[in-house]
């Protein structure tokens, strides 16, 4: 091998290892970023979203016809839980909210169903008669509390105590023994 010739093949091997050099500080400074920007977006999408303090009031007209104001229920425990007829997680979960709301409705225990992005009334109601639901709903035209409450998409649902302060946030559908112990608790207080 001559002169040239070493010259050139030891360049070119440390030509070879520096991009490998390069590409952990790259790949590092990549999930930096990727871990920067996710949490951005988690931020964004609980901003305003009331996981704790006073519940935001509101009113609502039910199915029934009668009207709901939050408000007036200071001194209850209030479950809100938004739902459509179209979801399965909701359909899953309508006869335990149906049996809290039987077992704790005469212990200052309130359950207000808000239905959500339903393509029509009637498939709201038949829901309600298919479940043999006795609690309030009413239907959020407009998406007013639906907004209000930052919710994403059905079922979510709000713990709020006798105070008016939210205490609890379930995202996705609940069951009986999830919610019971957190609501005798604030019944407790």
């Amino acid at each position: 091998m001559t002169q040239i010739d070493k010259f050139a093949f030891s360049n070119s091997s440390k030509l070879a290892r520096e991009p490998r050099g390069l590409v952990c500080p790259a790949l590092l400074l990549g999930v930096i970023v990727f871990a920067l920007v996710l949490g951005w977006q988690l931020t964004e999408r609980n901003r305003g979203r009331p996981l704790s303090g006073p519940a935001p009031d509101f009113g609502l007209t039910l199915f029934d016809g009668s009207e709901f104001k939050l408000s007036e229920l200071r001194g209850e425990v209030v479950l809100i839980n938004f739902w459509a007829s179209w979801c399965p997680p909701c359909r899953d979960e309508a006869p335990d909210l149906q049996a809290l709301h039987i077992d704790y409705q005469d212990e200052g225990f309130t359950l207000l169903g808000i239905n959500m992005l339903e393509s029509s009334r009637q498939k709201a109601l038949d829901f309600i008669d298919e479940f043999d639901i006795s609690y309030a709903n009413g239907e959020d035209l407009g998406q007013y509390v639906t907004n209000l409450y930052r919710v994403e998409g059905p079922p979510e649902s709000f713990l709020i105590d006798r105070a008016g302060n939210v205490r609890q946030f379930y995202f996705g559908s609940v069951n009986y023994d999830m919610v019971s112990g957190a609501i005798e608790a604030l019944l407790a207080e």
